[in-house]
């Protein structure tokens, strides 16, 4: 069990509260980032995160945003003018559209309403309908509504395609909580990032990276300096990045992993169902209307329809002002129309009870 302390109860989809252990690992000093002593951190670090991603693959790390790892994952693997295709379902999936669309990739997107999950009957059809495709893109958690995809339905019908196209998920908001075998479901780019259900603070997007999507990376035409991925696998070698890392990052990713280890992978993944399950069920009670259905519940994050007539920014306002509890709104089209609760990393029942208890007083108030 983890404890940690905090002014306010910190309940947004990351950064996310750090333990006492963690907060403690960013006060060490400085080391070289060229040293023995940063090497041997860094390949801990890659080491427990191949755990966590269930994969033999390399994972680099790059000091940037989640955002910055669904870049690399366009730069890296294509040409101007390849075929790609985006099921979204919400905000970040849109966004990583978009950054495919920047580079001149020739961009299919397939959208789901907002609050529900990609179908697999739907990717199966559209695939079937497609001859060259050089990529598929999934987001594993949809952070803006709280929706987590199948990937184990989607998985197969990509790698069935018969122009063998890379498949690749981000996974920044729940990888670290949320069972993903990489290998096993042949994703060939996997994308997290320090500061969601990995507990440590933000900074740092990892990605994974399959022989098949290395053979690729070999001959694609895209531009790019910071993110390419040959610079990073040729500093790997010595257990070092290219650029100078994120210290401290880094010390609170080591930190953070050593504990979740400790606590094991299927502990891990099951305490974040099981939080999810009673947290929908406590929602449910007060009578709030869930956005997305049990099918597509994410085991990060929740989302909730305010009830009718109360203004979710002002809602929000008295709960952080009145009871310490930090939530987030909604984003893109739910902006001002939901708010979101997260349950990632280190947190309890009893971190969620508080939230149930601040909502039950708030709204007698608004």
């Amino acid at each position: 069990m983890y404890y940690f302390f905090t002014m306010a109860n910190l309940r947004i989809p990351g950064p996310t509260p750090l333990l006492p252990q963690v907060l403690s690992s960013l006060s060490q000093q400085m080391i070289s980032h060229r040293g023995k002593s940063y090497e041997k951190v860094h390949q801990e670090v890659v080491e427990n995160l191949k755990y966590f991603y269930q994969t033999k693959n390399p994972i680099y790390l790059l000091t940037a945003s989640g955002t910055a790892g669904l870049e690399t994952a366009v730069v890296n693997f294509f040409s101007p003018g390849d075929t790609v295709v985006f099921f979204t379902c919400g905000e970040f999936g849109n966004r990583w559209s978009e950054i495919g669309r920047s580079f001149k990739l020739n961009v299919i997107q397939v959208k789901f309403d907002e609050g529900t999950g990609v179908r697999s009957e739907i990717v199966k059809k559209t695939l079937s309908e497609m001859k060259n495709i050089a990529g598929v893109f999934v987001t594993h958690n949809e952070t803006g509504t709280g929706v987590l995809n199948n990937i184990s339905e989607i998985a197969p019908l990509v790698k069935a395609h018969p122009s063998k196209p890379l498949l690749l998920v981000d996974s920044v908001s729940a990888l670290g909580g949320v069972d993903l075998p990489m290998d096993k479901l042949g994703v060939d780019v996997l994308i997290s990032a320090s500061q969601k259900a990995w507990m440590a603070t933000p900074g740092m997007t990892m990605v994974a990276v399959s022989p098949y999507a290395w053979e690729r990376h070999q001959v694609s035409s895209m531009p790019r300096y910071y993110f390419d991925l040959t610079k990073y696998e040729k500093f790997a070698q010595k257990n070092q990045t290219p650029a100078t890392p994120a210290v401290s990052v880094l010390y609170s990713l080591q930190s953070a992993l050593e504990l979740m280890k400790k606590e094991g992978r299927e502990n891990v993944f099951k305490r974040h169902l099981d939080l999810r399950d009673y947290f929908r069920s406590e929602v449910r009670k007060l009578g709030l209307k869930l956005v997305v259905e049990d099918r597509d519940a994410s085991p990060t994050v929740t989302s909730i329809y305010p009830p009718q007539g109360i203004d979710e920014k002002v809602w929000r306002n008295v709960l952080k002002e009145k009871y310490d509890l930090v939530i987030a709104g909604g984003m893109g089209d739910l902006k001002g129309k939901i708010v979101r609760v997260a349950h990632m990393g280190n947190v309890t029942k009893s971190d969620l009870d508080q939230v149930i208890a601040a909502f039950q007083k708030s709204l007698k108030e608004v």
